[in-house]
């Protein structure tokens, strides 16, 4: 907790924000985490070496573990991911899922990515309980009708504000609509944008967080962990 002189609310955020982005301190803090989790499965194990060697992007193993204690506590039976990867938070979310009859749709468009997904489905024994779709969010999230208890949205980030009146729509009262990466490797607080095609996904995660945040149906909260979560829990 910061001791001291209580500072206006959006300067005491940011500095909150910014503590906890440190470099050295989040390197620490994230060790530390890691140390304390249990024993991961070997095919979990694998599929993070295969997305480092192979840079695909995935959740980090304690986001992973934050999406699964999320469904697990909030008795989740019905899930819809949006950009599967290899399907490693997929596995993540399955086994909270899963075991109480629940299921999982999710939704892959890159090919290589998406065939990688079915063979760790496999190798899991849950290819049956997890609803593969390969094709563009885009299109294909105003073909569901849900209603879905879960969102998870870690998709191309300057899309999230595409997905979000229809993913409210398919979300049940109650539900939980989680995005990921919504600081974009700090880009999103600082402003400082790396390559010029990632200005338009700042500008737009900044905006998904405007709309969430101030939206009549949502109560949400802004996590600085990992790269950035946005909770949000249908009224």
């Amino acid at each position: 907790m910061l001791k001291g002189k209580l500072l206006p609310q959006n300067e005491e955020y940011y500095l909150i924000i910014e503590v906890a982005m440190n470099g050295l301190l989040r390197d620490e803090v994230i060790k530390y985490i890691r140390d304390l989790m249990p024993p991961r499965d070997e095919l979990l194990v694998n599929m993070e070496l295969e997305a480092a060697q192979k840079m695909v992007p995935i959740v980090e193993p304690e986001v992973a573990q934050m999406l699964y204690w999320l469904a697990l506590s909030h008795n989740v039976t019905r899930v819809l991911e949006v950009g599967t990867a290899i399907g490693y938070s997929t596995l993540w979310l399955a086994k909270a899922v899963l075991p109480r009859g629940g299921s999982i749709t999710t939704i892959e468009i890159n090919k290589p990515r998406y065939e990688s997904a079915k063979s760790n489905f496999k190798r899991a024994g849950v290819e049956d309980d997890i609803n593969l779709i390969f094709g563009d969010a885009r299109e294909l999230i105003y073909e569901m009708t849900g209603p879905y208890d879960f969102i998870f949205l870690d998709a191309a980030k300057g899309k999230y504000l595409d997905f979000l009146e229809q993913c409210i729509n398919i979300l049940t009262p109650g539900g939980l609509l989680v995005a990921d990466d919504v600081f974009m490797r700090g880009m999103v607080i600082s402003g400082e944008v790396d390559k010029k095609r990632n200005k338009t996904a700042v500008k737009r995660l900044r905006d998904y967080l405007k709309a969430v945040t101030g939206h009549p149906q949502l109560e949400t909260v802004i996590i600085p962990f990992s790269d950035g979560l946005a909770l949000s829990y249908k009224k």
